[in-house]
């Protein structure tokens, strides 16, 4: 399955990003730890590690772009997989919009 990873909050005044250099392309294998850009905030360019394992499908934001947080920054997942789906959705998965719904419900226990 694809993970979508967006512009992250990298300070607390930060609203949006520029990616000042992609450390990967489309079709790199990356893993936990990797460096994949570097995004300037509004107060240092700082290094955007990777959280997670498989290969670059989509860039959404190129070198020198600027984008709001939370907007489509990259996907990664198992190679070869169609993200196109999920670019028209502005990165908007079924599965993150699910993910309260997937979540087990808490029992009370009864009292008696």
């Amino acid at each position: 399955m694809a993970t979508v990873i967006n512009m992250p909050r990298l300070s607390d005044t930060m609203e949006e990003g520029v990616v000042a250099k992609w450390l990967v392309k489309v079709g790199d294998k990356v893993e936990e730890g990797d460096i994949l850009a570097e995004i300037e905030t509004d107060k240092a360019t700082m290094e955007f590690e990777c959280f997670y394992e498989g290969t670059i499908l989509y860039i959404g934001v190129q070198e020198g772009e600027t984008a709001p947080v939370d907007s489509l920054l990259t996907i990664i997942g198992p190679a070869g997989t169609d993200v196109s789906a999920i670019v028209a959705n502005g990165g908007a998965t079924a599965n993150v919009a699910n993910v309260e719904s997937a979540a087990p419900e808490k029992k009370e226990a009864k009292k008696e």
